[in-house]
């Protein structure tokens, strides 16, 4: 079985102090950061208008960890598929800074993984059932060492969005994101739709359109993007679940796949399982959590450790929050009820190809 290391957010002491649970469990996985290494810490900065994100003070005590090592860190994440404000490198730093992560409270640089239009990338063999290659952002794979830090939550395409999602979409150029989102189809309610036009507004293929004050849809040059499934006010575009989202799932497992290949041992997880909120925190805005907050889980092994925080949130009471047909969910998927996609695909292939294992051994901190 794999170690799961925990640190609770139960604090009697400055000692016991969450932020000193975060720099000691920390310690304990990225050791191998070497004098000099370029120290990439691959984090979510949170659209405009969402405050669900991982708090920058969280953030400063890896950076701080890595620099006590003689490591170079910056923080990373790549371009957005969608059209947002994060969808090239000057748009994306100017979110992140407008949401906190600025160098004055992180104390290093930001840098956007595949360049400025998001088509700086390498290739990587994974060789694999739906990839032979993978589209890795640039940046990721110039680092010397990548460090993994994730709001664990919802997702509307993947059930839940863990260390898996994160760094499947995360680390892959605006193509590896389109080459795993191109089976992802929404279907359309006809009759729910109003006509206020978020999707073609957002849609950044123009593959929507409103007729007669109904969105149309172009299919051919829909990219999968799923952005018109997070607008859409009335729930006239549906998630595509079922074999497709098994299918994203699978992909996005490969995507770990190569980068996971490429770093090896140089590689460390930690999802941060508080303000769990029903959706991903790519969306402008932020609902009700869905459990009380938990702690942190971190693991050399991506399997383990987002089964760890799929189980805690699993086995934890729900909280009455409009995103959930309330009921006792205790022991329940609160995602699957929300989203009504289980998201457990995604870890059940990755240990069919041996990139983690679902049992795990906790260790708390």
């Amino acid at each position: 079985m794999s170690e799961v290391l925990f640190g609770s957010l139960r604090a009697e002491s400055e000692e016991k102090s969450f932020l000193r649970k975060i720099k000691t469990l920390s310690s304990k996985l990225i050791k191998e950061v070497k004098n000099g290494d370029l120290v990439a810490i691959k984090v979510h900065f949170g659209e405009l208008g969402n405050h669900g994100f991982l708090r920058p003070v969280f953030v400063r005590q890896i950076v701080d960890l890595i620099k006590d090592f003689g490591g170079k860190p910056f923080l990373t994440d790549s371009n957005t598929l969608y059209r947002g404000s994060r969808s090239n490198a000057v748009d994306h730093i100017n979110t992140a800074i407008y949401n906190g992560f600025s160098y004055a409270s992180i104390g290093c640089p930001i840098v956007i993984a595949d360049g400025l239009r998001g088509q700086y990338f390498y290739e990587i063999d994974v060789n694999l059932k739906h990839f032979k290659k993978v589209k890795i952002a640039g940046a990721i794979v110039d680092s010397d060492y990548l460090v993994v830090l994730t709001h664990f939550k919802g997702h509307m395409s993947a059930g839940f969005g863990g260390s898996i999602k994160n760094v499947a979409m995360g680390c892959a150029s605006r193509a590896g994101k389109q080459m795993q989102h191109a089976d992802f189809k929404p279907p359309f309610v006809f009759e729910k739709c109003i006509g206020c036009s978020k999707c073609a507004s957002h849609c950044p293929e123009n593959a929507i359109k409103i007729v007669n004050k109904k969105a149309s849809f172009d299919y051919s040059k829909c990219i999968g993007c799923g952005e018109c499934v997070t607008v859409c006010p009335t729930g006239a575009i549906k998630t595509s679940w079922g074999s497709s989202s098994e299918i994203l799932e699978e992909k996005m497992v490969e995507f770990v796949y190569g980068v996971k290949r490429f770093f090896e041992e140089r590689i460390a997880f930690l999802n941060f399982v508080m303000d769990v909120s029903p959706d991903c925190d790519c969306v402008p805005w932020h609902d009700m959590n869905l459990v009380p907050d938990i702690g942190l889980f971190g693991s050399k092994d991506i399997v383990s450790v987002d089964q760890a925080s799929f189980d805690s949130v699993k086995s934890s009471e729900a909280l009455i929050v409009p995103s959930l047909d309330y009921k006792n969910l205790k022991d329940e998927d609160k995602f699957f009820h929300v989203h009504k996609i289980s998201g457990l695909r995604q870890l059940e292939y990755g240990e069919e190809i041996d990139l983690g294992e679902r049992n795990y051994n906790i260790k708390e901190i």
